[in-house]
C-alpha cells in the first residue's frame, strides 16, 4: 500500500481516490486532557484506507471533513472501523457528521466468537487471529498532541490497514456463518449508542446532595442500632471492632445472639428475617450503603464539567445473548426508589417519555413455542400472570389474590427457563417476596407445563437441538455456541433464543426511533437504556408525538422477529425518572 501524509490544504486532493470504492477503513488518532473523552479532546489524525492506498490527515494542520462529508455520509460505501462507537462518538461531536453505513470489526469478531468468553476482539487480537498479523500497539497512549514523529505516523499507518485487510475475511465468515443479519443490526446501532453517550442524563445536584445526606444519615443511625445488638465481648464502651462487612465477623455476632446462618449474603439472611430485628437492619444498612457507594457517589464523581450530565458508556455485546452492559457510570444498576430516580431530570423546558416493554421475555417465549393458551392471551390482552396462578392454583381468575398473582411471576419467569422446583422456590422468595413450600413449586411447575404444553413441547425440542449441533440462536440469527456437549446448560439453552431476541427488538427500536426522529425533525434523543427500557429527552410541546413514535417503534422492533405475538409497550410522559407510574 501507498502511504500519503496529508498537512496542506491541497493534499486534500489525493482523497479523491477514495471516490468510488465500496469500502474503505477508517480510523483516528485523539489528543487532549482525555482522548477518551470527546468533551476533553480532539480529532489529531484521521486515517483511511483502500486496498491500495492509505491517507493519514492531521487535522491540526488541515480540515479534511467538509471534503470528507460526502464519501463518510454515502449509503453505498462502507466504512470499517474497530469499535466504531469510539470513532463515530468522536466524529459526531466535533462535526455533526453521521458515519454510515459502518462495519466493525470489534462487534464482528464478537459475533464470530459465539459466546466464547476466551477470545478477545482487541484490534492487536483480531488481526493476530484472523491475519496472523502482529500489531505494537505500545504508541496507542502515546502523546499525540504535539510534533508527531514518523513512528506514530506508522502507527496510524499500519492499523487502518489491517482494517482493510480484515474486512473481507471478517464478512466472509459472517456470512457462512449466517450472522449477516444480525451483524448488520448491530452495526446501525452504533450510532443511536454512540449518540446517546454523547447525550448523558441530567442530574439535580441539589436533590442530590440532599439524598447523599439524607441516606448517609440514615446508614449512621442503623449502624449505631446493629452496634447495639451486635455488641461483641470484646468492646470496649465506645468502640466497635466488629467489621459490618466483613461476612465472618457478621456471622459470628449474629451467632452470639442464637442465629445460625449458614452465609450472610442477602438471600441467606432474607429467610432469617423473623428471627429478630437486627437481621432487617442488616439488609436495610446494606441496601443504603449500597445505593451511596455504587449509585450515588459514583454517578457524583462522573459528571462531565462540559455538560454537567452522566454520560455512561453502553456495551453493546455485554454476553452471549447479546444484551447491554452500562458502566461509569452503571445507570442500569440505579435502585428503583422514586427519591433516588427523581434526581434524573431533563433539561428546562424538555420533559422525559419512559417506556418499556410488557412482559417482553414472556411474549418472545410464547412466540418461539407457539403456545397456544399464551398466544391467545396475549392476544385478547388478557393478564397472563393472573391466567397462570388461576391455572397453577386451580381456582377461578377472579379469585387470584394480589399474593397468588405476584407467585405466577416467579412461576413465568422462571419456567419459561426451565428452573427445576428447589430453583423456583427459592426465586419465588428472593427476587419475588414470595413463601411457598417445595411441594407447592413441584405441583405449580407440574400444572403449569400441563397447561402450556407448547412451552414444554420447544424447551425438550430446543434441548435436543442443543445437545446434537451444540448451539443455538436468537430470532436474528445470533449464535450461541458450545464447545463441548458438557458445556451445556440446560437453564442458557432457552435464556439464549428469549433474552437475545428481546435485547435485538430493543436495538431494532433505537436504530428505528434514531431514523425517525431526524426523519419527523423532532428534538428528541435516547438518553439511556434500562435493560427493556428506553429513556427519551424530549422538548415539552413534542412529547406526546415522541411518546406515540417511540411506543410505535419498539413494538415494530420487536415484531419483526416474533410476527406471530402481540407484543405491548407501557409509556409515560414525566417531569423525572421517577415519574412512571
Amino acid at each position: 500500500m501507498s502511504l500519503s501524509v496529508l498537512t496542506r490544504p491541497e493534499h486534500l486532493e489525493a482523497l479523491a481516490g477514495l471516490v468510488g470504492e465500496p469500502a474503505i477503513a477508517l480510523d483516528i488518532e485523539t489528543a487532549g486532557a482525555d482522548g477518551l473523552n470527546p468533551y476533553q479532546s480532539r480529532i489529531r489524525l484521521i486515517q483511511l484506507a483502500t486496498p491500495s492506498d492509505v491517507f493519514v490527515v492531521d487535522c491540526d494542520a488541515v480540515d479534511p471533513f467538509p471534503f470528507l462529508k460526502p464519501i463518510l455520509t454515502d449509503p453505498t460505501v462502507t466504512k470499517v472501523i474497530h469499535n466504531a462507537k469510539f470513532d463515530l462518538k468522536h466524529i459526531y461531536h466535533h462535526t455533526h457528521i453521521e458515519v454510515k453505513p459502518v462495519f466493525c470489526t470489534y462487534l464482528a469478531s464478537q459475533l464470530l466468537a459465539m459466546g466464547d468468553r476466551e477470545k478477545r476482539h482487541s484490534l492487536e487480537a483480531v488481526a493476530l487471529r484472523y491475519l496472523d498479523l502482529v500489531l505494537d500497539k505500545h504508541l496507542q497512549t502515546s502523546d499525540w498532541s504535539g510534533l508527531l514523529h514518523d513512528d506514530q505516523i506508522e502507527y496510524a499507518a499500519r492499523d487502518v490497514s489491517s482494517l482493510m485487510q480484515l474486512y473481507p475475511i471478517l464478512d466472509s465468515e459472517l456470512r457462512q456463518n449466517k450472522l449477516r443479519r444480525v451483524s448488520q443490526l448491530e452495526f446501525r446501532t452504533v450510532m443511536p449508542v454512540a449518540a446517546m453517550e454523547l447525550k448523558g442524563m441530567r442530574l439535580d445536584m441539589d436533590r442530590w446532595q440532599t439524598l447523599e445526606t439524607k441516606l448517609t444519615h440514615s446508614a449512621d443511625e442503623l449502624e449505631s442500632q446493629i452496634y447495639r445488638y451486635l455488641r461483641r465481648s470484646d468492646d470496649l464502651p465506645g468502640i466497635n471492632t466488629l467489621n459490618l462487612n466483613a461476612p465472618d465477623q457478621v456471622r459470628e455476632a449474629l451467632l452470639e445472639l442464637g442465629i445460625d446462618v449458614p452465609g450472610t449474603s442477602e438471600n441467606h439472611l432474607k429467610r432469617h428475617l423473623g428471627d429478630h430485628p437486627v437481621i432487617k437492619m442488616l439488609l436495610d444498612y446494606r441496601h443504603l450503603t449500597r445505593i451511596l457507594s455504587s449509585t450515588v457517589r459514583h454517578a457524583q464523581n462522573a459528571i462531565e464539567p462540559a455538560t454537567g450530565r452522566v454520560h455512561p458508556s453502553y456495551h453493546q455485546i455485554a454476553s452471549a445473548s447479546g444484551r447491554f452492559a452500562c458502566s461509569e457510570p452503571n445507570i442500569q444498576q440505579v435502585p428503583r426508589e422514586k427519591e433516588v430516580r427523581a434526581a434524573f431530570i431533563p433539561d428546562d423546558g424538555y420533559a422525559f417519555v419512559i417506556a418499556d416493554y410488557s412482559q417482553v421475555e414472556l411474549r418472545v417465549a410464547a412466540g418461539l413455542a407457539k403456545d397456544p393458551i399464551m398466544l391467545k392471551a396475549y392476544e385478547a390482552g388478557e393478564d397472563l400472570h393472573r391466567l397462570t396462578a388461576a391455572l397453577t392454583m386451580d381456582k377461578p381468575k377472579q379469585d387470584v389474590s394480589k399474593n397468588e398473582r405476584q407467585a405466577a411471576k416467579a412461576i413465568n419467569f422462571g419456567l419459561i427457563y426451565a428452573m427445576g422446583p428447589n430453583g423456583l422456590m427459592q426465586s419465588a422468595a428472593n427476587s419475588y417476596g414470595v413463601e411457598m413450600t417445595l411441594e407447592q413449586a413441584t405441583t405449580f411447575r407440574d400444572r403449569y407445563f400441563n397447561h402450556y404444553a407448547g412451552i414444554k413441547r420447544w424447551q425438550e425440542q430446543l434441548a435436543e437441538i442443543g445437545k446434537r449441533q451444540r448451539y443455538v440462536r436468537t430470532c436474528a440469527g445470533r449464535i450461541r455456541q458450545y464447545k463441548q456437549r458438557d458445556d451445556i446448560r440446560v437453564t442458557e439453552l432457552f435464556n439464549i433464543p428469549v433474552q437475545g431476541t428481546a435485547a435485538e427488538g430493543l436495538k431494532s427500536a433505537m436504530c428505528l426511533f434514531w431514523d425517525r426522529v431526524q426523519e419527523a425533525g423532532l428534538d428528541a434523543a435516547i438518553i439511556a437504556i434500562i435493560h427493556d427500557e428506553i429513556i427519551v429527552e424530549v422538548v415539552t410541546g413534542q412529547a406526546q408525538q415522541a411518546c406515540d413514535l417511540l411506543k410505535q417503534c419498539m413494538v415494530e422492533g420487536i415484531s419483526w422477529l416474533v410476527p406471530n405475538v402481540v407484543f405491548d409497550v407501557d409509556a409515560h410522559i414525566g417531569t423525572s425518572w421517577a415519574d412512571k407510574s
